[in-house]
């Protein structure tokens, strides 16, 4: 999920009191010249080493900052109405759980004809690592029966598919 997939009318999260801390210190260290801000590493590695070593007193600002933040998007989020296209718990695309299952590819084929075939002489991990290798050694006519498999799967799956859409 990319920006371009989201609402641009929806709230902006409310940031954290580290958050806030850290916006608050690299203008700082800009305004004094404290610390090299454009390295952001370096920068990042100081700055939350200071956050670790500040007490509950210190901290408490910005405690009290990240919960007015939370209320104000709370409030907004009570308010707010998705775009079309947009839900409000995110911007996701639900699956349809109706929808049929996508085909196994011809590797998953092999591969569980393959863990069948040696289930008892190796453990996951094995029957993973070497079934993948296996696979890479095989020749095209030795992969043909499942790719077939594979084939005949994904017309089953168009038909559904397209029988899916023209109900709904």
């Amino acid at each position: 999920m990319g920006k371009a997939d989201r609402d641009p009318n929806r709230p902006k999260k409310a940031m954290s009191a580290y958050f806030i801390f850290m916006g608050d210190y690299r203008n700082h260290c800009k305004m004094t010249g404290e610390s090299n801000t454009s390295n952001v590493t370096e920068f990042t590695k100081m700055a939350s080493e200071k956050w670790r070593s500040m007490g509950e007193t210190e901290r408490a600002p910005y405690e009290q900052r990240a919960l007015v933040e939370k209320q104000r998007y709370e409030s907004q989020m009570s308010m707010y109405v998705p775009a079309p296209g947009f839900s409000s718990k995110g911007s996701r695309k639900r699956k349809n759980p109706d929808a049929p299952k996508r085909p196994k590819s011809a590797y998953l084929h092999f591969l569980e004809a393959f863990r069948e075939a040696n289930r008892e002489k190796m453990n996951h991990k094995e029957i993973i690592s070497q079934g993948a290798s296996a696979w890479s050694r095989l020749t095209d006519d030795q992969k043909l029966p499942y790719n077939q498999k594979y084939e005949a799967e994904k017309e089953k799956y168009n038909v559904l598919l397209q029988n899916m859409e023209q109900t709904s």
